[in-house]
């Protein structure tokens, strides 16, 4: 895959009004230089109306700005790592989790969970808001023993995240093969145990399995196409945690998830970006659980690399 850099002449003091249209628009990562913003996007998602739809945007927050202030570059999948291990440190989210990319030493102190992240192109480093809010609720939710479904694993770090705090079982899924291999990476990183498992493939493929906890920080409009999905694979009482979502979405997303028999137990909001937290108010019958469960059901990543 090769990418689109986009170095912006554009305040910097303005990048957390602007960054949440940014990734609605398709930006895939943003860095900040001492002399520019630094966006990106994947070639087969950049075009012309997104430049113009972008422009015209930025124009609006800060009269002036032009596509004269915009220097273009193509990369390789190399450019891309070199340009994100500038910027990926060592970071601590909630009271514990710290999340690193392999490169990077760090002593770990007592009571700390450590998850090692090797970026590539897939989203989910930590950096971005709505991660940091689902960890965060993740691990105020997660209790031994339960079962876990992430949709939209990206990196995996969730659903990583859910096996070191001891899940009985999770299924990570996502339709991007890249964001599969990438995730089966980082699991081999963070030595991962044999209850984690990711597919490739979208919500409406799942089997009729159903889960303690559901995760799922996507956008705002697959959270709500999927919330009548979600809620048949939840068990009773089961929760879910929901991010990508702009505070702005909250109305829309909280009838849907309402509509479809969940209540909300909490939200939570880190700049422009929301995290909510709902359980399932229907009643429900529990299927068996564990690993073997999703055997000969769904296209599991270790399956599809061979075909």
């Amino acid at each position: 895959m090769s990418w689109i850099e986009l170095k912006l002449d554009f305040p910097q003091d303005r990048l957390e009004d602007v960054s949440a249209y940014l990734f609605a628009l398709g930006c895939e990562g943003i860095n900040v230089t001492d002399t520019a913003i630094v966006i990106y996007f994947s070639t087969h998602r950049w075009t012309g109306e997104i430049q113009k739809a972008m422009v015209e945007y930025l124009r609006h927050v800060h009269p002036g700005f032009s596509r004269r202030r915009i220097q273009v570059s193509a990369l390789t999948d190399r450019d891309w790592m070199s340009d994100w291990k500038k910027g990926f440190r060592p970071i601590r989210i909630g009271e514990r989790v710290i999340v690193k990319p392999p490169w990077e030493d760090y002593r770990l102190r007592t009571g700390e969970q450590i998850l090692i992240i090797n970026p590539k192109m897939a989203f989910g480093t930590g950096h971005h808001e709505s991660t940091r809010l689902m960890i965060i609720e993740l691990e105020k939710a997660m209790k031994p023993g339960m079962q876990v479904l992430d949709i939209g694993t990206g990196s995996g770090i969730l659903a990583i995240l859910a096996d070191k705090l001891q899940a009985e079982s999770v299924l990570a899924i996502d339709n991007d093969m890249e964001a599969i291999h990438n995730s089966q990476e980082n699991a081999g990183l963070n030595e991962s145990s044999g209850r984690l498992i990711f597919a490739l493939g979208d919500p409406s493929q799942l089997p009729g399995d159903k889960y303690d906890l559901i995760l799922a920080n996507i956008n705002r409009n697959v959270l709500m196409q999927y919330a009548d999905t979600f809620m048949q694979h939840l068990k009773s009482g089961g929760r879910i945690i929901l991010s990508g979502l702009l505070l702005t979405d909250e109305f829309a997303v909280l009838q849907a998830y309402q509509n479809a028999g969940c209540r909300l137990l909490r939200k939570s909001a880190m700049k422009e970006w929301l995290a909510l937290v709902f359980e399932s108010e229907r009643k429900t019958i529990d299927e068996k659980s564990g690993r073997d469960r999703y055997r000969d059901k769904f296209d599991t990543a270790s399956d599809s690399a061979q075909k």
